[in-house]
């Protein structure tokens, strides 16, 4: 059966890369194993949680990793909230090991252990084989990053806010940050997932533009599907020819399908800082989205970074086309 890690995307904000390759694995099979558990307690046997990161090694050296891994994890804090108020708190407030039961119990902090249950929006969600089997804990890292946006196959991010949520030491300078960080994972992930990155730059007075962030663009969930259905499908072997084939009757000549009308031009000057009333069906109230920046990918569609102004909550909705983008913004906007 294969194992699920899901868990909420408020878990991006804390970074996890002081944790190396193996100290991941577990904690992504811990996580994976407490899903939908609603418990704030849960204990697991060393056999069964080996299992899961398919340890290979002895006791002594997966009880040195389970708690090398603790002692790591309550250093990385969750942060929720707004720009204007927020709270900041470590998942698992209790970690203990028992070498004479072989066994490790688990304590959520139980205010916040929506993180890990019954999520059906705002989650991240991948296998963790798949997880396990890189081997750069950049790779890893950027992995879980990748599968946040994996419904628009697309992340824009500045350079300073890719070196924090990779915690990419300081000194490391744009071409070792090639080298050391985006080679693992473009070597890891670059071919299933269709992987490219694009630096961005920004030029600072007369000198050369300096390298300002990153873009990167990926086969979206579906797509990464399709893909491996037309593998699957030219792996099998063709049906052996029938020795005597009956005739084929006359078709009816199919009507044509209609041309897809070409995308429209994207102006973003129409769009940005203004409002749009949007009607919340879940809660039955109206909210009023600032439309703060827009992204587009011609293959990816339009992602659009909108914050709510009651809660200044920010988010970003995504549309395939900009004509379906300006569909909505005329339906809904006010100002």
């Amino acid at each position: 059966m294969c194992e699920i890690v899901k868990y909420h995307n408020d878990i991006h904000t804390a970074s996890l890369r002081k944790f190396n390759a193996k100290e991941l694995d577990i904690l992504m099979a811990l996580m994976s194993r407490m899903r939908d558990k609603d418990e704030d307690i849960v204990t697991f046997t060393f056999d069964s949680l080996k299992k899961s990161v398919n340890w290979t090694d002895d006791n002594e050296a997966f009880v040195r990793m389970l708690d090398s891994t603790y002692k790591k994890l309550i250093e990385c804090h969750v942060k929720i909230g707004n720009d204007r108020e927020w709270t900041r708190f470590v998942l698992f407030t209790e970690y203990t090991i028992s070498k004479d039961r072989a066994e490790i119990s688990v304590s959520v902090y139980s205010k916040f252990k929506f993180i890990l249950n019954f999520l059906t929006s705002n989650f991240t969600r991948f296998e963790l084989d798949e997880f396990l089997s890189l081997k750069s804990s950049y790779a890893k890292e950027f992995y879980r990053r990748m599968k946040q946006f994996k419904n628009t196959g697309f992340w824009k991010v500045s350079l300073e806010e890719f070196k924090r949520v990779m915690d990419i030491p300081e000194r490391y300078s744009v071409d070792a940050i090639d080298k050391r960080v985006l080679v693992p994972i473009k070597n890891e992930l670059g071919k299933k997932y269709g992987l490219e990155i694009v630096k961005l730059y920004e030029k600072l007075g007369r000198g050369r533009p300096t390298v300002c962030g990153f873009t990167f663009t990926f086969l979206k969930e579906n797509d990464l599907a399709n893909d491996a259905e037309t593998i699957d499908a030219k792996s099998k072997p063709l049906p052996a020819r029938a020795e005597k084939q009956e005739p084929q009757k006359a078709q009816t000549p199919r009507t044509p399908k209609k041309t897809q009308k070409p995308d429209i031009e994207l102006n973003e000057n129409t769009y940005l800082m203004r409002t749009m009333k949007v009607r919340d069906k879940k809660f039955q109230q109206d909210n009023f989205l600032k439309i703060l920046d827009i992204h587009y990918h011609p293959a990816n569609g339009v992602d659009v970074r909108v914050k709510n102004m009651d809660d200044q909550y920010e988010n970003t909705m995504h549309f395939d086309t900009v004509r379906l983008l300006d569909k909505f913004f005329n339906a809904h906007v006010i100002n």
